[in-house]
């Protein structure tokens, strides 16, 4: 594969972008899609700057160009599209040069005009940096790939089934090599440098855990501590609006470890006093999954001493057209209405003693201390009827289940 050639001056190379953008530059010039103004041409072209290196022929080409085409001629309908990127390579440069040569029943790129796709040095910086032992040789390749991935491969043409395969390809080896490159320079403790990869990969792929739990871990590397439990929460939900997930125990634990550093030495306790005071509100209180955790195992201690009763319901919501598919937007939308609804009524139909946390995508836990069986049933009951009185939920349901801490957890 040709990624360059030293034997020609800077003035004589021609680039090739087909990250994020797509164009052709060389001698001072460049043809961008705004230029073609035409999506056939811009196919053709794209596909051929992508084989440069083989020969072409015409039925590889039709088939790309025209995949369900039942054209009686399709050769014909190539011969004039490639007439007039021609005379558009013509308009452009002039008629020195001959970009595109024809064979018997084939075309080929002159391989005199000699290309730099930004493919192809991605890939090939890429392959270098899985070969090198050297850490800082490695993170330099790597730094090189990442920064060439401006966004998916010829995303204006992402429906064309050879485009398809090709972006999912390049996608997944720039994230891999962005993971690759934030655990180097994490060791590194080049953490800024971290940040800016993690979060220059997450404008592209939102919703790979992996490159939160690493752009927040490079935030704490810069005692950016705020700015890390902003992040998360962000996270969190795009995680649960997205894929209907909750954080990975990983993401959770990180989110323990920043809300332990967000507290500095203090002698007045006054003044500790003061940060601990609730603001006034009304309610059950909602927090974190990690923090309801710890929550419940003070509650089963506490239970277990004074002999009370404590019991933690699980709230789940469930569509109510059964022939939804899991996971499709059209799921994700209904669900994430009604979880939004139904924090609205737990906030607002519990006690402020109690205690609630999103468990997952469709599912609230909620514990309910110093309570009876009875009384539990009856809380239950009261957010069904506050959830279903206002109609404005009438795309899900709620299921719920009951159950009071076993003995064996009060006397752990």
């Amino acid at each position: 594969m040709t990624v360059m050639n030293l034997n020609k001056s800077d003035d004589e190379r021609w680039t090739v972008r087909l990250f994020g953008e797509f164009w052709l530059e060389g001698l001072g010039k460049r043809l961008s899609e705004d230029v073609i103004r035409s999506e056939m041409l811009t196919k053709l072209l794209a596909y051929v700057l992508c084989h440069h290196n083989q020969e072409m022929s015409v039925q590889e080409l039709t088939e790309a160009l025209w995949p369900e085409d039942t054209s009686d001629n399709p050769a014909g309908a190539l011969k004039n599209l490639m007439y007039r990127l021609r005379s558009l390579f013509k308009k452009t440069w002039g008629g020195d040069i001959s970009f595109i040569h024809t064979g018997h029943g084939s075309y080929s790129w002159n391989k005199d005009v000699v290309l730099e796709l930004d493919t192809e040095i991605f890939d090939a910086a890429i392959r270098k940096a899985k070969a090198e032992k050297d850490p800082e040789i490695q993170t330099g390749l790597l730094l090189q790939a990442v920064a060439l991935y401006q966004g998916p491969f010829l995303p204006k043409l992402a429906n064309e089934y050879w485009i398809i395969t090709q972006s999912a390809y390049y996608q997944g080896l720039y994230l891999s090599a962005v993971k690759k490159l934030a655990a180097l320079l994490e060791a590194a403790g080049r953490y800024e440098e971290m940040a800016n990869c993690c979060s220059h990969a997450l404008q592209f792929e939102a919703l790979d855990e992996d490159i939160h739990t690493a752009f927040i871990r490079a935030l704490i590397g810069q005692n950016k501590t705020k700015m890390a439990l902003d992040h998360y929460k962000k996270a969190r939900d795009i995680l649960y609006e997205n894929l209907g997930v909750a954080p990975s125990t990983e993401l959770r634990e990180i989110y323990e470890e920043l809300l332990k550093q967000t507290h500095h030495q203090e002698m007045d306790l006054t003044a500790i006093e003061r940060d601990l005071a609730e603001e006034e509100s009304q309610g059950a209180f909602l927090c974190e999954y990690g923090v309801f955790r710890k929550t419940y195992r003070l509650e089963i201690r506490r239970s277990a001493r004074l002999g009370i009763s404590v019991y933690i319901a699980l709230i789940t919501v469930v569509p109510r057209d059964g022939d939804l598919d899991i996971g499709s937007q059209a799921y994700l939308d209904i669900i994430n209405q009604g979880m939004d609804y139904l924090e609205e009524v737990l906030l607002h139909s519990l006690r402020s003693g109690d205690v609630i946390s999103r468990y997952s995508g469709s599912q609230f836990i909620v514990l309910l201390p110093t309570c009876q069986y009875e009384t539990a049933k009856m809380v239950m009951q009261r957010i069904e009827n506050n959830f279903y009185k206002t109609g404005c939920n009438r795309g899900v349901k709620l299921h719920y289940s009951l159950d009071e801490m076993e003995e064996t957890q009060r006397h752990a």
